[in-house]
């Protein structure tokens, strides 16, 4: 039997999202699963967080890979990024399910990674020369980031007090 309890997620919509003007459509599909939206922020400029902060935040699941989390980092800190705290029954199954692949490449059609994939390495283009040192390895733009789990929830929303100070 699926587990079907009441969990909390984070969403991030990437900055991605933002340059190519998806935002709107990815959080309209993120609103079409019947969530809670607990909270939600906004964060760029000098409210984003810092590069380190972001470190900090993708290195259990990026790991020791110095130019993976480094061009990670500086990506989501170049910003800006929406993040939103969801809540509802098998909000992190049904968020990622959504999401897709974390390579949008390999994301099934129908996802938000597999359907606004096609142009990317266009669109983004302008932002991983400003954001990507030369040798490097390629960024990988994304558009989102979800919880995939509750521990990783648990962890993540310590890094925005603005949704933990949000009234619930």
């Amino acid at each position: 039997m699926p587990d079907t309890k009441t969990v909390d997620t984070i969403v991030i919509l990437k900055p991605d999202s933002f340059w190519r003007g998806l935002k709107p459509q990815v959080e309209a599909r993120i609103k079409t699963l019947g969530l809670t939206l607990m909270a939600e922020v906004t964060l760029a400029g000098t409210d984003n967080l810092s590069k380190a902060k972001w470190q900090e935040f993708y290195f259990p699941s990026i790991g020791s890979k110095p130019s993976v989390l480094d061009g990670t980092s500086r990506y989501m800190a170049f910003g800006p990024v929406h993040v939103m705290h969801l809540k509802g029954e098998s909000a992190i199954v049904k968020v990622r399910r959504l999401v897709g692949a974390t390579r949008p490449w390999q994301a099934e059609p129908g996802t938000i990674r597999g359907d606004f994939w096609p142009g990317a390495d266009l669109a983004n283009a302008p932002y991983q020369l400003k954001l990507q040192p030369p040798g490097s390895d390629p960024l990988l733009f994304n558009l989102i980031h979800a919880s995939d789990s509750e521990a990783s929830f648990a962890r993540e929303i310590l890094f925005f007090p603005l949704l933990t100070a949000a009234p619930q």
